[in-house]
C-alpha cells in the first residue's frame, strides 16, 4: 500500500485529502502541529506531531518531514498551504515524490505582480493597478478615486529564515491606502494597489501535466468569509466557459506549470466578465466540493505525481452545492454585528439580524455539509471545538 505524508492536518484542503486518498487504496499519515481535523479522521492512520517551531522555518520542516518519510516509508509528501509548498518541493526527501508543480514553476504562479502582467496578453482581464517596489514609491503615486485592495505580489515570504503569511487589505478611498500601505513590512514588497472588482468570485480549477489538462472544474462563490471576500463559505459547481478555461490554459503553460491549480476570478458586476484575482498553485479550501460533485483531485494528483494512469473525463455534477458549516456561521455573524465600514462591505451586501438569519436559512435539501460526514464525524467536533474556544 502507497502511503502519502500529508501536511497541515488542520486545514480543510487536508481533510478533503485525507478522506479522497483513504477512498482511494492510499495509506494517509499526516503531519503538523497540532492534529486538527484531518488526523481526527478515520481515513489516517497516523499522525506525526511537528515541533512548533518548525512550522515557521522552512530547514527546520524540510528535516522533521525527511523523518517522517523515513519513519513511516511514505512514497508520496502531499503540501497543503503555501508555506508547506514553498519548503518542500523540489525538496530531497528520501526519494518521496512531493505532489505538485515544480519550485519554479510555483514561484512564478504564485508572483501576483508576474500574473497581471502576462495575463493581458492571453486575452485575460485583470484589475487597474499600481505596484510599489518600495514603501516610498506611495508618496510618488498620483492619488486616485475609488475602492482599492492592497495586494502583497506574494502570499507568503522568508523573511530571516522564517516564513512570514501576507493579508489582503481592502481601503474605501486613497486616504485607507496610504493607511494600509504603512501596516506591511519591507518584506512584503513589491505591493500592489489594484482597483476593487465587485462581483462574484468565480474559480477554475485544473490539474495538468505534460502540456495538457487531465481534470478540469469550475465553481462559483455564493458566499465568502470574511464577507468582503475571502475564502467560500458557501459554493456552487458550474461548468466554466470552454473560452476561459482555454485561456486559463495557455496562462499556465506560459508559466512552464504543471499540477493542481486554482485559476481564480471575480466576474465584474457592472460588466459580467470574469477579471483575474490570482493563482493558487495547491489545492484549494474547498477542494470537497470537486470531490463531491465528481472531479477526485486529491487521488488524481496523487496518481500523476507516481506516473499512474487517471481517469480524464469524469463526469461532473454540476449544480453541486458545498457548504462549510462553521464558516457559515462566522458569515452571519459578522454580517450581524459588524458595520458595512467594519467589513468593507460591497454595496450588494445586506446587513443585520435578518440578513444573518437568511444566510444561515439560505439552503437546498440536497447541498452537502464540507466538514461533517455521518460516516467520518469527529472532525466536525474536533473544529467545533476549536471554534467554541475562540468564541
Amino acid at each position: 500500500m502507497v502511503t502519502v505524508l500529508v501536511t497541515d492536518p488542520e486545514q480543510r484542503a487536508a481533510l478533503a485529502a485525507a478522506r479522497s486518498l483513504a477512498r482511494a487504496g492510499y495509506r494517509v499519515v499526516t503531519i503538523g502541529v497540532q492534529p486538527g481535523l484531518a488526523a481526527a479522521s478515520r481515513a489516517v492512520a497516523v499522525h506525526v506531531t511537528l515541533p512548533a517551531p518548525s512550522q515557521n522555518a522552512p530547514e527546520r520542516l524540510r528535516e522533521a518531514v525527511r523523518e517522517a518519510v523515513a519513519a513511516h516509508k511514505a512514497q508520496v509528501v502531499l503540501p497543503v498551504t503555501d508555506r508547506a509548498s514553498r519548503a518542500l518541493l523540489g525538496a530531497h526527501l528520501h526519494g518521496a515524490l512531493v505532489a505538485g508543480p515544480t519550485p519554479e514553476a510555483y514561484e512564478v504562479a504564485s508572483d501576483k505582480a508576474l500574473l497581471m502582467q502576462r495575463a493581458p496578453e492571453l486575452g485575460i482581464r485583470v484589475p487597474g493597478q499600481v505596484v510599489l517596489e518600495h514603501p516610498s514609491d506611495l508618496q510618488e503615486a498620483e492619488p486616485r478615486a475609488g475602492a482599492w485592495v492592497i495586494k502583497p505580489a506574494r502570499s507568503v515570504v522568508e523573511h530571516n529564515g522564517k516564513s512570514l503569511s501576507l493579508s489582503v487589505r481592502f481601503a474605501a478611498d486613497w486616504a485607507e491606502v496610504v493607511q494600509a500601505v504603512a501596516a506591511y513590512p519591507p518584506a512584503a514588497y513589491p505591493l500592489m494597489i489594484q482597483e476593487r472588482v465587485f462581483g462574484q468570485g468565480l474559480g477554475v480549477f485544473l490539474l495538468r501535466r505534460e502540456g495538457h489538462t487531465l481534470l478540469s472544474f469550475g465553481h462559483r462563490r455564493l458566499r465568502e468569509k470574511p464577507p468582503a471576500g475571502g475564502v467560500s463559505t458557501y459554493r456552487e459547481a458550474l461548468a466554466p466557459s470552454v473560452d476561459l478555461v482555454q485561456r486559463c490554459e495557455a496562462l499556465l503553460d506560459s508559466l512552464g506549470y504543471e499540477g493542481p491549480a486554482m485559476i481564480e476570478f471575480k466576474e465584474d458586476a457592472a460588466t459580467g466578465q470574469p477579471v483575474l484575482m490570482e493563482i493558487n498553485a495547491r489545492l484549494w479550501g474547498s477542494v470537497q466540493l470537486a470531490i463531491d460533485a465528481g472531479v477526485d483531485f486529491p487521488a488524481a494528483l496523487v496518481a500523476a505525481t507516481l506516473g499512474q494512469p487517471i481517469p480524464e473525463s469524469p463526469v461532473v455534477r454540476h449544480g453541486t452545492r458545498t457548504y462549510w458549516e462553521l464558516g457559515e456561521l462566522d458569515h452571519a455573524l459578522a454580517i450581524w454585528r459588524k458595520s458595512a465600514e467594519q467589513l468593507a462591505a460591497p454595496p450588494d451586501l445586506r446587513l443585520g439580524a435578518r440578513a444573518a438569519l437568511r444566510a444561515l436559512a439560505d439552503r437546498r435539501w440536497a447541498d452537502r455539509p464540507e466538514v461533517f460526514r455521518w460516516s467520518d464525524p469527529m472532525p466536525f467536533v474536533v473544529e467545533l471545538l476549536r471554534w467554541i474556544r475562540r468564541q
